[in-house]
């Protein structure tokens, strides 16, 4: 499944629907006919509910295990649909499937192969196969002949490599070593669009943050995360990050949102900041914490810092976490403040619900508040405009009242290409459609 950019809507590819009659709470998903995997096989319903429940498994230890959790149970009614019980309604429910990895089935027989298996000979029914794997270096892919919807792909191979540093990244492209780049840094994205080459931007809500552990000191106490959020200077944060190309969240949803709300989230008091600090202080509680950042964090890392060293009474630590260590530190609740995103695209749920409500395993500020939580079930559940619209605005009232997170970047889900790519389609949080993709090589 895809969803419209511009007017929101759900569209299908393998799929022909997913769609419910009892506001959420069963959906019944129907497969496209004469679907196969690239090696043959059928691509059917038996595919998807294997699919969908290995998420679910702990050993799999997938980071989409929240939304796929959602599904309380699924039964094969023929071989092109799949029934499925939610343990609570969700009327829009397509988003959790079409923005996770609930949207890519992997052949059953691959998956039961192994890891080894799965990562030699992966067997999916998308518009390409695996034909090469170069760990740290290239991923090269061939054309599926078996692709539903000849003659797509468009283009006959495709590589693809994993560049983390930014201005690596950036330069490849523009020195002919790559066509298009997936982009994430607002940094490489003001380039690109000063520089005339195509980009684009997915509008979201929420963002990039700092998450603040609320389930031990010194975050338990809604003061230390009060005066955290309001001591920061976000402007000075997004120039030692991203020099000053960032665009700052400063209310939880994007001006493009109709739920949008002029509801400002934490903004700089240092006065009171202090006053807040000195009051812990007082109480033996002097606030010390550490933040968890991946190896690329260390600017942010250092701005904290240095803009937390004029006040007193607070020490702020900085730890370098790996990558493959994030599962199960964020599992742990292993930190007292963690770098992670409360992010969505288009319609918030069920993101939102996940990254706040205190019931959610995605919510990993541990924050339980009756009226936030009741407001996000209220959001979740309805389908009357109206009644979502007032439930937001608790939300973000309460937001700013509780600080469990302190957003400091809208996230990028965008691209950068240059200017021989055509048919660049984004979806979701920011995917592109690979069969679409295609080169103009005159010169």
């Amino acid at each position: 499944m895809i969803d419209n950019a511009e007017t929101g809507e759900i569209e299908y590819k393998l799929a022909e629907d997913f769609s419910t009659k009892d506001g959420g709470k069963t959906f019944t998903l129907t497969l496209r006919d004469g679907v196969q995997f690239s090696d043959g096989t059928p691509f059917n319903a038996e595919a998807v509910k294997f699919g969908w429940d290995r998420i679910k498994e702990p050993a799999t230890a997938s980071p989409d295990k929240p939304q796929a959790a959602l599904i309380e149970s699924s039964r094969i009614v023929d071989d092109r649909t799949l029934e499925v019980t939610l343990v609570e309604a969700v009327p829009n429910y397509a988003n959790a499937v079409l923005q996770t990895s609930m949207n890519w089935i992997a052949s059953p027989a691959a998956l039961q192969g192994g890891q080894q298996s799965i990562d030699s000979n992966p067997i999916g029914a998308g518009p390409y196969t695996l034909e090469q794997w170069s760990r740290q270096d290239v991923i090269k892919l061939a054309r599926n002949e078996k692709y539903y919807d000849a003659p797509l792909p468009h283009l006959d191979k495709l590589e693809i490599r994993a560049i983390g540093d930014a201005d690596q990244r950036y330069n490849t492209l523009t020195s002919g070593g790559a066509d298009l780049s997936m982009e994430g840094n607002w940094t490489n994205i003001t380039k690109a669009n000063d520089s005339g080459l195509q980009n684009a931007v997915v509008p979201t809500g929420g963002g990039t943050a700092l998450v603040l552990n609320s389930t031990k000191a010194p975050f338990d106490d809604v003061r230390a995360r009060k005066a955290f959020a309001i001591a920061l200077d976000l402007d000075g944060i997004n120039n030692a990050v991203y020099n000053g190309a960032g665009e700052l969240p400063t209310t939880l949803f994007d001006e493009s949102s109709p739920f949008y709300k002029d509801i400002p989230l934490a903004e700089q008091d240092r006065a009171e900041a202090q006053r807040l600090l000195d009051e812990l202080a007082a109480e033996g509680k002097p606030l010390n914490f550490t933040l968890s950042l991946y190896p690329s964090g260390r600017s942010l890392g250092e701005a904290i810092q240095t803009q937390l060293s004029t006040l007193n009474h607070v020490t702020v630590n900085v730890r370098t976490i790996d990558f493959a260590q994030v599962g199960q530190i964020l599992g742990r609740m292993d930190y007292d403040v963690i770098t992670n995103a409360v992010v969505f695209a288009g319609d918030p749920e069920p993101r939102l619900w996940f990254g706040l409500h205190g019931d959610s395993p995605g919510n990993y500020s541990g924050v339980k508040d009756p009226q936030m939580d009741a407001a996000l079930d209220r959001a979740l559940a309805s389908q009357d405009q109206t009644e979502r619209d007032a439930a937001y605005e608790v939300v973000q009232q309460r937001l700013v009242e509780l600080n469990p997170v302190i957003f400091y970047t809208r996230s990028a889900p965008g691209f950068v290409a240059n200017g021989n790519v055509g048919g660049i389609r984004q979806y979701g949080m920011g995917s592109i459609l690979p069969e679409d993709l295609w080169i103009n090589n005159t010169d």
